[in-house]
């Protein structure tokens, strides 16, 4: 019997889009012996990036927005290290696992890169070093403890002027990341300062710095303006068409030289390439990679990009697709079939990715949203209520649909939780010899 020659599909990043290539493509050859399937990805599971706002508000368990990838896969042989390079004339990526730092070299045929993209600080002074993240499930969790933090300091604190600056929390960025931070984070100020029996009120705000001249760009004008009217009337406060000069440990400058003593600064401003992204030979000069309609790199073979480190072509506006969930999930699920016309030599089966985007939604908090559904444009509590049910209805598995179904059932009942968890540390801080 002769031997089967396999064929080796390597796909990078366990986000959206990698996991939805991994799974759309078992489908297509789930009874072919003849092709293997690896995913690479530095973290053994998929974040819901947009339920991290209610993690830090304690609407939801952390562990229950989070997807097990060894847990979603059959087929595919799931390996989590981190990507450190890629070689395609070699076709050859070489990574290191994340704890022992081993390096381990990955062959394959086929390569479809779905890295993502990282926090961008754009050159901020200070900002690395001193704002808050927002990327994944460990930011959400470092912010979290942070705040609960400020709040114990600032009740032992005699000094007015301390305590304010200990109880201002600053989201720089004001899309839709940042005004869902917001706006959670305001509910969850507001529903904790009861517990502080010297912490007044009026020393309890949150701020929005953008350098727009609205929040939410990617929303239509009028709900964007109703948000923003809505988390003014709750006490929150924004500086829009404001750019931030510095970020320091106790203060936010901004470039119209307005100093806010704050020693929260919450960083919700963009996002940068990855690293290795940027050093490839077909990377652009923003660091990003340019593919064509069937999301494959010219000049490459058997190379495919797509989610946040491509730029995917709108042939509808000519501009790129935005890099958002929706997009990343179908654009991968197209990849993947075309991956398969290409590997089984069917290229005239090769479809473009051509897709209308079926809406926005974004929560406010206070059981309020807005919502932007195929031109229909809702607010309030009915958006509120569609955000949850759509996102809940997305969630893979039934576990996971009725553990946060129950997270926000309770929610509704019971006060928010202000435990704190002091071993939590901020990323590029040392952890504490204890947990105490």
């Amino acid at each position: 019997m002769p031997e089967i020659t396999s064929k080796h599909i390597l796909i990078l990043g366990g986000g959206f889009a990698g996991l939805q290539a991994a799974q759309t493509l078992e489908k297509i050859y789930s009874k072919r012996e003849d092709i293997e399937i690896t995913l690479i990805s530095e973290k053994n599971y998929l974040v819901y990036t947009s339920m991290l706002a209610e993690v830090v508000s304690s609407s939801i368990e952390a562990k229950h927005v989070v997807i097990p990838l060894r847990e979603s896969v059959r087929k595919t042989t799931f390996k989590e290290l981190e990507v450190q390079k890629i070689d395609h004339d070699k076709k050859l990526v070489i990574c290191t696992h994340p704890q022992t730092r081993e390096t381990h070299n990955i062959t394959y045929d086929y390569i479809i890169i779905a890295m993502g993209s990282m926090t961008g600080f754009h050159n901020v002074k200070g900002a690395r070093e001193f704002s808050y993240p927002m990327k994944n499930l460990a930011d959400a969790m470092v912010l979290r403890s942070h705040v609960i933090d400020m709040f114990e300091l600032a009740d032992i604190e005699e000094n007015h002027a301390l305590r304010s600056s200990l109880l201002t929390f600053v989201v720089v960025g004001g899309g839709y990341t940042g005004i869902e931070v917001a706006a959670e984070l305001n509910d969850f100020v507001d529903s904790s300062r009861r517990f502080y029996k010297n912490v007044n009120s009026d020393e309890v705000k949150v701020v929005v710095i953008d350098p727009g001249d609205r929040i939410m760009h990617e929303m239509s004008e009028g709900l964007a303006e109703y948000g923003m009217s809505l988390l003014k009337k709750r006490g929150m406060e924004f500086r829009l068409n404001t750019r931030v000069q510095s970020v320091g440990i106790d203060r936010v400058v901004t470039g119209e030289g307005e100093t806010i003593k704050t020693h929260t600064a919450i960083w919700a401003a963009g996002t940068a390439p990855q690293p290795v992204i940027a050093a490839l030979p077909f990377a652009d000069k923003k660091g990003r990679i340019e593919v064509n309609e069937f999301t494959e790199v010219p000049g490459y073979d058997g190379v495919w990009a797509l989610g946040d480190c491509a730029v995917v072509p709108n042939p509808h506006t000519g501009k790129p697709y935005p890099p958002t969930a929706q997009h990343a999930i179908r654009e991968a699920t197209r990849t993947a079939h075309n991956v398969a016309a290409y590997i089984d030599g069917k290229e005239s089966q090769k479809r473009a990715f051509i897709y209308v985007t079926q809406g926005m939604l974004a929560p406010l908090g206070h059981r309020s949203a807005v919502a932007e559904i195929k031109g229909f444009r809702f607010s309030g509590f009915f958006a509120w209520v569609m955000w949850r049910a759509i996102y809940l209805g997305k969630l893979p598995g039934w576990d996971r649909k009725i553990r946060v179904a129950l997270d926000w059932f309770l929610d509704i009942f019971l006060p928010k939780d202000i435990v704190q968890l002091r071993f939590l540390m901020k990323p590029n801080q040392s952890p504490p010899d204890d947990e105490g």
